[in-house]
């Protein structure tokens, strides 16, 4: 079961901008993430009655991640499509301009709606996007595209090189009470061909003995589209044994790949 991933007001440059800690006027969620346990795909939920936001709308301007760090963003001014889960079935759309925020409405209100981002020009350099939106506890959300040369050059610093036909999942992992980043972890997905973590110093490729740094951020590079009717990969989060310590299993998580596109999530792990 997914479980909201509450997170108290902090300074947003703190977090990458899909999964911002608010100022002030703080809305009851993290806005996007995925929360602890073995979850499902998303999916429907009830609509809150008094959620004290426009439960099934989504509003919000589009952003481009164009640093390593996948949390600075940068203005990006071109068009956009907006598509999440619909309430009734089937998707709903909106539009972003360059300028004006976006607005998608009749939304499943849901812990977890997965929303892309395309942008207008198949040709540019920003590739089109996949985000776990927790609907059920926001009604705003800056989305991101991200930068192709970015995302090269982490796979690059691991040997290898970007399959445009695959996809490319970047995940941030965190504690799932408090919101921190999560370091010494590891993070299985099978179904990426270059996982790559980020370290004090540039990146690292999985090995038996590779963590989070103090960021929390694993690239999962060329990742393998589902198949039998699946649209999502599992990820695996354990905590290795240390000298004091036994090895602790945080849990497994299914997120959703398409090829071509970036997944974009924060994962909550009760560790």
């Amino acid at each position: 079961m997914l479980a909201t991933l509450t997170q108290a007001c902090s300074q947003s440059d703190t977090h990458p901008p899909y999964a911002a800690g608010c100022t002030s006027d703080c809305k009851p969620g993290a806005g996007i993430s995925i929360g602890s346990g073995t979850p499902s795909s998303g999916g429907t939920g009830t609509t809150p009655t008094d959620a004290g936001f426009n439960a099934g709308t989504l509003t919000g301007n589009v952003v481009l991640l164009n640093d390593e760090t996948f949390t600075r963003a940068a203005a990006f001014a071109q068009a956009a499509s907006v598509e999440g889960q619909a309430a009734s079935g089937g998707f709903v759309s909106g539009q972003w301009n360059g300028s004006a925020p976006y607005t998608v409405s009749g939304l499943a209100v849901s812990d977890t709606n997965w929303v892309t981002v395309t942008p207008g020009n198949a040709q540019g350099d920003a590739l089109p996007t996949i985000q776990a939106v927790q609907t059920d506890a926001t009604d705003t959300a800056d989305l991101a595209v991200v930068d192709q040369t970015t995302l090269n050059a982490v796979l690059t610093a691991v040997a290898s090189t970007r399959a445009p036909a695959l996809g490319q999942v970047i995940l941030f992992f965190r504690n799932a009470g408090t919101g921190a980043a999560l370091s010494g972890i590891q993070a299985t997905m099978t179904a990426s061909e270059a996982p790559a973590y980020a370290q004090t110093n540039g990146w690292a490729i999985q090995d038996d003995t590779t963590v989070t740094s103090s960021s929390g951020l694993v690239v999962f590079g060329n990742v393998t589209t589902p198949t039998g009717g699946s649209t999502t990969q599992t990820v695996s989060v354990v905590r290795p044994a240390t000298a004091t310590t036994a090895a602790a299993n945080g849990g497994t998580f299914a997120v959703q790949v398409v090829g071509g596109a970036v997944t974009l999530a924060s994962i909550g792990v009760k560790l």
